[in-house]
């Protein structure tokens, strides 16, 4: 078999790119989140005015000898595999009564953890922004926004910097919640208040382990109730 090059996979990447420039923590473990600078908290959720939107791969769909990459990247519930950034979104939209927005690209990303993994740093590498499958069609309608993602080589996934690029959050209270494999924040919290100067971005950003999955409902439960 020719082994894979560098240049395949970027040639895999640009499929899903429209312009250059799971819950796993692709290429992102062992680092030290940065704190946010600023002291914001969050006003009074109204539910009708709340909406979660999350990022997340899931590397398989079946619960069965899932390999350890695959593993990390999911939780299983009622016998179906999610991703772990689904899963904390979920439980988030349970708790507040908020409506769900998926973020996804236009073009499917590999389930593959190897194959995911290297896409994920050439997109990163080419400073790309994928073309995404769908904006937030009514988002004047909202006036909290969570917003989650894991870490992929330290920084949010590409698709993320497509997602906040293209929408006008201006006004906006914005919520940061995030899965990773020992990286934390690993700095993005920083960086999306810097993309959205004009929203208001909480500085208590909620950041789970992919090993602390099974704790993750009592996690959510005690950050939501701090958020006021």
């Amino acid at each position: 078999m020719t082994p894979t090059t560098r240049r395949k996979f970027l040639g895999l990447a640009a499929a899903v790119v429209v312009t250059g420039a799971g819950g796993c923590a692709i290429g992102g473990a062992d680092n030290n989140s940065s704190e946010s600078s600023s002291s914001k908290s969050a006003p009074p959720l109204d539910k009708s005015r709340t909406l979660v939107a999350y990022f997340s791969v899931p590397e398989t769909d079946d619960p069965d000898d899932m390999t350890e990459d695959e593993a990390n990247s999911t939780h299983v519930v009622d016998g179906e595999v999610i991703g772990n950034t689904q899963y904390v979104a979920q439980l988030i939209g349970q708790r507040t009564g908020a409506e769900l927005f998926r973020i996804e690209t236009a073009r499917e990303l590999p389930r593959d953890h190897g194959r995911l993994e290297e896409i994920a740093l050439d997109l990163q590498d080419a400073g790309a922004r994928p073309k995404l499958k769908a904006l937030i069609p009514n988002l004047d309608d909202y006036d909290t926004v969570f917003i989650g993602y894991p870490i992929w080589w330290y920084d949010l996934p590409m698709p993320l910097y497509t997602f906040l690029e293209e929408h006008d959050f201006s006004g906006k209270n914005i919520i940061l919640f995030s899965t990773h494999g020992g990286s934390r924040l690993s700095g993005t919290d920083d960086a999306i208040a810097e993309a959205l100067p004009d929203a208001t971005v909480m500085d208590n950003a909620l950041s789970i382990s992919r090993d602390d999955m099974d704790g993750a409902e009592t996690e959510v439960r005690d950050w939501l109730a701090g958020l006021s």
